[in-house]
């Protein structure tokens, strides 16, 4: 053990302590869970949840776990203009970690959001929790969803359709015609 690890635990304790503290007066009430095909995390579950402080809708968080469950994406957070800069958001996404324990990701981060995205990951490195860069473009996106597209269920007809095309290459390697009538 290093001289440096009590120190860090330390301050893990205390940086974790106070986002306990900014995340106890924030609710997250579900307002829909679902699960879309065409989502960006099908067939994993997007949600939308109210952010409620003493029992007033303040805002609202968009959410989604991928159907791994080891990431969480951050589509939108929104707080009410007036509210902000209160630690609101900071205390929904600090819930969203106690709850799930796995890496946070916003998408598409906007450019007025910056100082939040900045202030939010170095609260949570300090408190040893992760809060990853932003994915940002079709590309990134396709890229992430390539880790769980073994677990997207084909749908009906295509699956009819790719077994009818791998019947006639069937037929056609063994020198049979392809279907009745056809020579």
């Amino acid at each position: 053990m290093s001289f440096f690890e009590p120190l860090r635990d330390f301050f893990h304790r205390r940086a974790g302590k106070n986002l306990n503290d900014a995340s106890a007066r924030v609710h997250l009430v579900n307002r829909r869970q679902e699960s879309p095909r065409g989502n960006f995390v099908f067939p994993g579950t997007d949600y939308l949840d109210d952010i409620e402080v003493a029992g007033q809708r303040v805002g609202q968080i968009d959410y989604g776990i991928n159907p791994l469950g080891d990431r969480l994406y951050i589509n939108m957070i929104e707080i009410e203009p007036a509210l902000q800069g209160q630690g609101i958001g900071l205390g929904a996404l600090w819930q969203l970690w106690l709850a799930h324990q796995v890496p946070i990701v916003p998408l598409y981060q906007y450019t007025a959001s910056d100082g939040f995205w900045y202030r939010a990951r170095q609260r949570f490195a300090a408190a040893g929790a992760v809060l990853e860069d932003e994915l940002r473009g079709v590309d990134q996106m396709e890229r992430e969803q390539q880790r769980w597209q073994h677990l997207v269920p084909e749908p009906e007809h295509e699956r009819l359709i790719r077994e009818y095309w791998e019947w006639v290459a069937a037929e056609n390697a063994a020198g049979r015609p392809a279907g009745p009538g056809i020579r």
